[in-house]
């Protein structure tokens, strides 16, 4: 789990080799910058190619995110706790220490009420009216039971807010139990913070869609977007910090910015930021590779001890090296999940209406490709039915020769729109095609335009 407090930094679901290089990078550099403190997330399980570039350079992989809508739990206060054994003194002196409610608890660790100021002067109402010492002495020495509120609402700990607050805008009380889901106390939360979370903020980089981003960021707050990526629209309340530039790859980007601050990173760092260049790029083979990345590289390949800055041959033969290796690392498909095909480097879009769904691998040849047809277009369709989708589309780039297949499922006049040449397996064939953001995404946004 990331700290709460913490400004998230985080890529696109599903995250590839650049959104969880970008996020890890870009939030050492934000941290060492001195502007608040930064948290690395993503947003679904590495790759194969991603953890081998996690392992190779030494750095863990950051924390899973899978929801930032604020939770109970994220809101609640650990208060001081009474059992039935104590007595109304006690309770009364817990309520003097905390100026909060005291909740009472048996023996398992399960509240049993709530007791508050209000309910103790009630209690004790005919006692502190009366003359005599020894019938406030007797109140006091009663079980803290006897002036608990029995019927105080409970809240579960992992309930989002959003989805309680009917319940808790309904209640007479001011602060709420919270247990856990094997209902044991977890602490109080007040009416009044529930009414109002705190917003957790985001800093998006390699990405700048509200689909493609981490879950519940509508009731999150965008800080800062990193990107370069087509431009989509995002909501915010104030002005934000936005770069989109047209390079091969976001890690690209957070080189840039850490060269502009005089920052240096370190050499696991820098390592993850090249394995993200190299991937996006697949070695400056896709067209998206500018030569702006190609300098981000060397400078981290420096900075990783791969070869002394400055000596150029040197570091591009270690680049070569490294971006062989990396590739090699997801190729091949014989024994790869389908499923896992479909979904591990998957991006949604939208135009006229209709949503698709294209998802891309690499691999050094097609030459497994035949045999698994099946189970992709298998997998592809339970993609389509469970997102609604008009079309999944599965592009395999083989990286060595710099070609593309397509796999297609879904509508038949979405994907007659594919400008492509069909195989005799009812594939597409796509020469030529290594870059899913700037080769196949315009003609299928356009081929979409057509049916409009």
């Amino acid at each position: 789990m990331t700290p709460a407090d913490a400004i998230l930094v985080t890529g696109h679901r599903n995250p590839d080799m650049d959104a969880v290089a970008s996020a890890v990078g870009y939030a050492w550099l934000l941290n060492a910058a001195g502007t608040g403190s930064y948290s690395p997330g993503r947003v679904g399980a590495v790759n194969a190619q991603t953890q081998f570039a996690l392992e190779h350079v030494g750095v863990e992989a950051p924390p899973i995110v899978n929801d930032i809508r604020a939770r109970v739990g994220d809101l609640t206060d650990r208060l001081p706790t009474l059992t039935v054994s104590q007595t109304v003194l006690e309770a009364c002196q817990s309520i003097a220490r905390t100026r909060r409610p005291a909740p009472l608890l048996d023996a398992d660790g399960k509240p049993l009420g709530l007791l508050t100021g209000a309910g103790l002067f009630a209690h004790m109402a005919d006692a502190l009216g009366s003359a005599s010492v020894m019938a406030l002495a007797k109140e006091f020495e009663l079980s803290a039971d006897r002036a608990a509120d029995a019927v105080t609402p409970v809240l579960n700990v992992d309930d989002h807010v959003r989805d309680v607050i009917g319940q808790v805008l309904r209640a007479d009380h001011d602060d709420f139990l919270v247990v856990d889901a094997d209902g044991r106390y977890t602490g109080l939360v007040r009416k009044t913070t529930l009414m109002s979370p705190p917003r957790r903020r985001v800093v998006m980089v390699d990405h700048n869609e509200l689909e493609q981003s981490v879950p519940g960021l509508e009731e999150g707050e965008v800080v800062e977007v990193l990107d370069h990526h087509r431009l989509a629209t995002i909501p915010t309340s104030v002005p934000i910090r936005f770069q989109i530039d047209p390079v091969g790859s976001c890690s690209t980007l957070v080189t840039e910015r850490a060269q502009d601050l005089k920052k240096a990173f370190p050499a696991g760092v820098a390592g993850l930021l090249l394995c993200g260049i190299l991937s996006d790029t697949l070695i400056f083979r896709s067209p998206t590779t500018t030569a702006r990345d190609r300098a981000a590289a060397r400078i981290l390949a420096g900075m990783a001890g791969l070869a002394p800055a400055g000596e150029v041959e040197a570091l591009d033969a270690a680049i070569r090296t490294l971006g062989e290796s990396l590739l090699n690392a997801s190729a091949g498909i014989g024994s790869r999940a389908a499923g896992d095909m479909v979904t591990s480097d998957l991006k949604y879009y939208e135009e006229g209406g209709m949503k698709v769904g294209i998802a891309q691998i690499e691999v050094t040849n097609f030459s497994e490709l035949p045999d698994r047809l099946g189970d992709i277009r298998a997998a592809l369709a339970e993609l389509m039915e469970r997102e609604k989708l008009a079309l999944a589309l599965l592009m395999v780039t083989d990286v060595v020769r710099g070609n593309s297949r397509l796999i297609p499922v879904g509508q038949a006049r979405v994907i007659a729109t594919l400008p492509y040449t069909r195989l005799d397996d009812d594939t597409f064939d796509a020469p030529g095609m290594m870059s899913r953001k700037k080769q196949l995404l315009p003609a299928v946004l356009a081929g979409l335009a057509q049916l409009v």
